[in-house]
């Protein structure tokens, strides 16, 4: 049987026997060996028997695991006698019939090694021993720690059962990815999937998961995930406010189902691979605490240093009071005495000629009866008060100072728009008494929390087109707002944009005098919901004046009509006149009907572009013309006349536009 010896830097000696097939070491509870040092991982190596050979890996630890001063990076075979170091701690295996070992109590090294030896253990490698050599496996990564050793429950009434290589594969695969779940007010339910190898998290959008809050660094920690294993582990790089994981500050540790991360003042949930959790069942929103952060430790050792200030004053105050009142005033004698027993103000006054000595009396609560009360009017009278309290002064200094240190606080959350931290700032502000202002900031808060959802709903509109909705919404937050400067200036160059376009498609249809479809196109902009006012109003500025076709005078030479073969005065080919009259086709400009077509196809009204390019038709007909027909009919739904036009296209034209028309529902043969 397998026993591992376990020496401490101090030469203390554990001894454990191997009578399990996995054991676990590390420092928390739970491991089979505990070693509770610091710079032993929580779940630090495992430690395998299977077939009379002997194995251990690093289950990902901080500091690394060594064997024979050689640091492992994969599952390594342990031959008797191999050094094996843990942080602190050095561990040899032994086998039972090459030494006896005392299983019954803890047995220094010496008495284990050989009986009577005096050193140490020593590192022995290499060394030829009785058992036969192991197959070497390739090694592993790990980490170093040292500790007290505490070893797990090994009641025999407990049915271990020996670890297979299938369940320890099981038990490690991979399934899925981890991920963190934010648990903080203000990002609460947002979730990160962990499926990178190495991630980093921080406030700036060049970082893998992006957590955008004053109190994250811009690099602020790096996660990594063991691709074999699927364990995650967290390392701090170097940020403000460092890396809590369940309340303890950790450089690096290995994150573990259910364990709370805090980075800064945003709270995290890490969601192993596979684990059934929902946010809305399972997670308990909760804030990190200001004080918690090192800032808040630096104002507690300031205010500390502040009071014992503040104190010593006092003291020496006090001190340097009871020395002037115990010399005598000049000039005193027994009349100017005042009784032990008199009330917090006390007159002596000097004998009177006329009324013979002055004797206090003194009433039953204390105070002195007949005496010369504020100011004594004879120059040898003395006027004794006891002496204030600098103390209570102190104490107002303090909570004024400490008022104006949370006042900074509030404004610092104010340019921050951190609207959680002004709430807390303005509980902390009433708790000192300055309710007014606590009022305040916690209506600016609420205020601005509900303008910053208002920033993000205008914005989405701007990026659907909807300038109409953002406007509206950009009116809600109102010009005192933070958000309202930003976002104005948004929405405005996003309207300038709109004004521009719909003034230049105004102008375009002016152009062409056709002033129709100009009205069309400001009737349509006003009952959209996408237009504001003022892109309304600028399309309806421009002007439009419709074309007066002027009459042709006759020509001095009228041309002869042409004779064909039919002597009918008929010609064939494209000299044939056309339907609609010489007068008509003489005083169209062709290209204008073109134009105010298009303009009206593009405008959204298909039928009366057809009618503006069938009258073109009339007087001329080519390709191109035909071929506009076409589509201009299939879009106004117009199935005879697509079929007629298509009809006149060479095959070569024809498939394209088929395509096109078949979209409309229209078929063409």
């Amino acid at each position: 049987m397998f026993k591992l010896v376990i020496q401490d830097d101090e030469g203390k000696t554990t001894v454990v026997p191997l009578i399990r097939d996995e054991i676990t070491i590390g420092r928390k509870e739970g491991n089979t060996i505990r070693l509770t040092e610091r710079n032993v991982s929580r779940r630090h190596a495992r430690i395998l028997r299977n077939n009379g050979e002997v194995h251990i890996e690093d289950l990902g630890s901080y500091n690394g695991i060594r064997v024979n001063n050689a640091r492992i990076a994969e599952r390594v075979s342990l031959r008797v006698s191999d050094q094996v170091q843990i942080g602190d701690y050095k561990l040899y295996l032994k086998a039972e019939g090459l030494d006896q070992v005392d299983e019954s109590r803890t047995t220094p090294i010496e008495r284990v090694e050989s009986a009577g030896a005096s050193e140490p253990m020593p590192i022995v490698a290499g060394t030829p021993t009785p058992v036969p050599a192991l197959p070497t496996l390739p090694p592993m990564i790990g980490n170093p720690n040292r500790t007290l050793v505490a070893i797990a429950d090994t009641d025999p009434g407990r049915a271990v059962g020996p670890v297979t290589q299938a369940a320890v594969a099981a038990l490690t695969a991979p399934g899925g990815y981890g991920k963190l779940v934010v648990l903080s007010s203000n990002f609460a339910g947002k979730e990160f999937e962990l499926s990178r190898p190495q991630m980093i998290i921080g406030r700036t959008d060049e970082n893998d998961i992006v957590i955008n809050h004053r109190s994250i660094s811009r690099n602020h920690a790096k996660l990594s995930r063991e691709p074999e294993t699927g364990r995650y582990t967290i390392s701090d790089l170097q940020s403000s406010n460092g890396v809590r994981v369940n309340g303890s500050d950790y450089g690096k540790v290995e994150l573990r189902r259910g364990d709370v991360v805090d980075l800064g003042h945003v709270r995290l949930r890490f969601v192993e691979a596979g684990e059934d959790f929902v946010f809305a069942r399972d997670a308990v929103i909760t804030d990190v605490p200001e004080a918690g952060g090192r800032r808040g430790m630096l104002f507690a050792v300031i205010a500390a240093i502040l009071v014992l200030a503040a104190v010593a004053v006092v003291f020496v105050m006090r001190q340097r009071h009871d020395d002037s009142s115990a010399s005598p005033a000049p000039g005193s004698g027994p009349s100017g005495s005042v009784p032990a027993d008199a009330g917090d103000s006390a007159v002596a006054t000097a004998p009177n000629a006329a009324t013979g000595p002055a004797t206090p009396e003194t009433s039953p609560g204390g105070s002195a009866q007949g005496a010369v009360p504020a100011v004594a009017t004879d120059n040898n009278a003395a006027t004794v008060q006891r002496p204030g309290k600098p103390e209570d002064d102190k104490t107002q200094q303090d909570k004024t100072q400490q008022e104006k240190t949370q006042i900074v606080k509030c404004t610092e959350a104010v340019v921050q728009k951190d609207w959680t931290a002004l709430n807390d700032c303005a509980t902390a502000l009433r708790g000192l008494g300055a309710t007014a202002k606590a009022d305040d900031f916690a209506a600016k808060a609420k205020q601005e929390l509900q303008n910053s959802i208002f920033d993000t709903d205008a914005r989405a509109a701007l990026r659907g087109g909807k300038l109409k909705e953002a406007t509206g919404i950009l009116q809600k937050i109102g010009s005192t707002s933070v958000y309202f400067k930003s976002l104005s200036d948004v929405v405005t160059k996003a309207e300038n944009a709109q004004v521009d376009d719909a003034r230049h498609r105004a102008q375009s249809l002016a152009n062409v005098h056709d002033c129709n479809a100009l009205k069309n196109f400001v009737r349509l902009l006003g009952q959209g919901s996408n237009a504001t006012e003022r892109v309304v109003a600028a399309a309806a500025g421009v002007k439009c004046v419709e074309k007066v076709a002027a009459a042709n005078p006759p020509p001095d030479n009228p041309p002869k009509p042409p004779t064909g073969s039919g002597g009918d005065g008929a010609s064939g080919g494209s000299a044939q006149a056309k339907p609609g009259g010489s007068s008509t086709c003489d005083t169209m400009n062709i290209d204008d009907v073109m134009m105010q077509a298009q303009n009206q196809y593009q405008s959204g009204f298909a039928p009366s572009a057809l009618k503006l390019i069938t009258k073109a038709l009339a007087c001329k007909q080519d390709l191109r013309m035909l071929r506009v027909a076409v589509l201009y009919a299939c879009v106004a739904h117009d199935a005879a006349a697509a079929k007629l036009y298509f009809s006149k296209l060479p095959a070569q034209y024809q498939s394209q536009l088929a395509g096109r028309c078949q979209q409309e529902s229209i078929t063409l043969p």
